[in-house]
């Protein structure tokens, strides 16, 4: 009599190691980032890890290497509950990717707070406003060993990021801290951590406003179709921009984008003007444009932070109906 534990399982004893891994990496690979939960429920795909020791040990770093892990800084806090308040990074030996959603401090450490980025002695080292301790942990190499990139997203701890920056700036001036720890603006709303403080080999950690970003870049992409009066299918890419990034987000960029099409667009917003001209000229020789997309960065969020999307939508309107005035009396004259 043939037991279930004697049966051949075709998929180890017929398959070579290669067509496995291409199998696993197949089901295994999600389009999103993952949070790891206490209780799972679990996922159609993943079942193939239940199946047997082997195909588990075979799958298992398949499945960290082609994922990120969605987690927030309050998971690497010293002085919170593991069991209850983190996610359970219990494999951080495999883990290759991580996304890290939330900057801010954690519940416990945020208690410790005297206002103006000062904490109170309590605070742990991970949530330190200066962000020292966290970079350590994900840069040493001791607790990730396999890390290969990590993004931060700021998005909503944009004053946060501001003081980490801040700091690394002023401890710059001093060379031998500026070697150690370095913040270079990369793209917009994107600054790449560099220097001799990341111990592990190939690993990328970035400060990236995520939604900032993904929306900015979109929009240079379809920049040829985009004029004063719009883009074609604007209706459609605003909204999913609105339901995948940000509710307003998606309109102030779009503002910015179109208004600069429009004649009157260096008179009325002459700085944002002059940088992104700046921007242009930079990348048209081939120039390092760290300094010049930073400056741009730093236009474009005040700008966002004086016009609300209410507000930048009857501006955007009022340039599309001054255009059409200007290009009439242009065509009679």
């Amino acid at each position: 009599m043939t037991t279930d534990s004697d049966r051949e399982c075709f998929f180890l004893t017929r398959l070579p190691g290669e067509l496995r891994s291409l199998i696993y990496s197949h089901v295994l690979t999600f389009s999103r980032p993952l949070k790891l939960r206490q209780i799972v429920a679990g996922s159609p795909n993943t079942s193939i890890l239940r199946t047997n020791s082997q195909i588990y040990s075979e799958a298992l770093p398949v499945f960290y290497s082609c994922n990120t892990i969605l987690c927030s800084r309050n998971d690497f806090c010293q002085h919170t509950d593991s069991e209850d308040l983190q996610t359970p990074l219990h494999r951080k030996d495999q883990i290759r990717n991580l996304l890290v959603k939330n900057f801010s401090q954690s519940i416990k450490c945020s208690s410790y707070s005297g206002g103006n980025n000062m904490f109170l002695a309590g605070c742990c080292e991970v949530c330190q406003p200066t962000a020292t301790g966290f970079l350590q942990v994900l840069t040493s190499g001791n607790a990730f060993p396999k890390l290969k990139s990590v993004v931060i997203d700021y998005h909503n701890h944009v004053g946060e990021f501001g003081y980490v920056k801040d700091v690394m700036r002023r401890n710059a001036k001093l060379e031998t801290l500026r070697l150690h720890r370095e913040l270079v603006c990369t793209g917009m709303g994107q600054f790449e951590l560099r220097g001799t403080s990341i111990v592990l080999e190939g690993l990328k950690v970035v400060f990236r406003d995520v939604p900032m970003n993904e929306i900015w870049n979109q929009f240079e992409k379809l920049e040829s179709s985009i004029s004063i009066y719009g883009m074609p299918s604007e209706v459609a890419i605003l909204q999913k921009m609105r339901e995948d990034y940000d509710r307003d987000l998606p309109d102030q960029l779009y503002f910015l984008m179109c208004g600069r099409k429009s004649l009157l667009w260096p008179r009325l917003f002459e700085v944002i003007d002059r940088l992104w001209n700046d921007l242009d000229k930079v990348r048209e020789e081939r120039q390092d444009e760290a300094e010049a997309m930073e400056a741009l960065y730093d236009e474009v969020v005040r700008l966002t932070r004086r016009f609300s999307r209410n507000e930048t939508n009857p501006l955007l309107m009022m340039l599309r109906t001054e255009e059409g005035s200007m290009m009439e009396m242009m065509r009679m004259s």
